[in-house]
């Protein structure tokens, strides 16, 4: 059994995402946010913003060494990085052929800058031998590898959670990661269930499940993260109104967090968060 380099042993970590377009303030995020707290937690370095504005890889990768010294040598933190490339057909900030998102990834896994790389999952059907070879069969691994299934269009029958699930299963991603959108609360249950049922068959594959529902009437998938064991929390880190998008920040993931020690049943938690916000 391979080691990952992000752990779970403690159970699941917040996450924060960096989303600047441009190298000066991606560098004074990265410490923003790797320093607002000393409690264990992850952070999400969303590169497609900078790919959208055709900044080199290698030049990214500099920022994220420099920034990783500073918090070493004059915070003494050593905070976890996620490098994130999500394409505009799967909900992210940039358009780049399967050539380049390859090339990307093979230039992230072989410098020391990132601890996971967050890749698409069709991305990974058209590169699946290279992503295969870059990521299984070691001891221990240079990066743990996350797989995102997104789906923004249309409702998922629990067939299809099932089909997902297993295929997921099947692919070198210690982390498995499936974001949709609910257009109702049963969305929202529908997901959350099937990522309890795979739970299991999950663990006996040295695997972890991150699911996320999207929209208002997603942020359960977030709030009550326990229910489906989903390992990485994403909150939101600016000071904007993410709520339609299903994005919360800490204060009002605590808020609604209070409802869960009262309130037990899907709806009554989906409509008590509701009025929460």
């Amino acid at each position: 059994m391979a080691k990952e380099k992000i752990s779970f042993k403690n159970g699941s970590k917040f996450c924060y995402s960096v989303k600047e377009n441009n190298l000066t303030d991606f560098y004074d995020k990265i410490i923003e946010l790797s320093t607002m707290s000393n409690e264990d937690y992850l952070i999400e370095l969303r590169l497609d913003y900078l790919i959208n504005k055709k900044i080199n890889i290698l030049d990214i990768i500099k920022c994220i060494s420099n920034a990783k010294k500073v918090l070493a040598n004059d915070f003494e933190v050593n905070r976890q990085f996620i490098a994130t490339i999500r394409n505009f057909s799967n909900g992210g900030n940039c358009l780049i052929s399967d050539k380049n998102y390859l090339e990307i990834v093979e230039t992230l896994y072989e410098k020391p800058s990132v601890d996971a790389i967050d890749i698409d999952y069709d991305f990974y059907e058209s590169k699946s031998t290279q992503i295969k070879k870059m990521f299984s069969g070691m001891l221990s691994r240079k990066k743990t590898l996350i797989i995102t299934y997104t789906c923004r269009d249309k409702i998922l029958s629990k067939e299809d959670y099932d089909n997902l699930f297993k295929t997921l299963i099947k692919t070198p991603a210690y982390i498995v990661k499936i974001v949709t959108k609910a257009f109702s609360t049963e969305d929202t249950e529908k997901l959350m269930n099937a990522a309890r049922e795979y739970d299991n068959l999950l663990k006996k594959n040295n695997k972890v499940a991150v699911v996320i529902s999207t929209g208002k009437l997603g942020i359960l998938s977030r709030v009550w993260y326990e229910y489906s064991n989903t390992m990485i929390v994403y909150l939101d880190a600016y000071e904007l109104d993410m709520v339609p998008q299903g994005e919360i920040n800490k204060k009002v993931f605590d808020k609604c967090r209070k409802l869960i020690s009262n309130l037990d049943e899907f709806s009554d938690l989906s409509n008590g968060i509701q009025d929460v916000l």
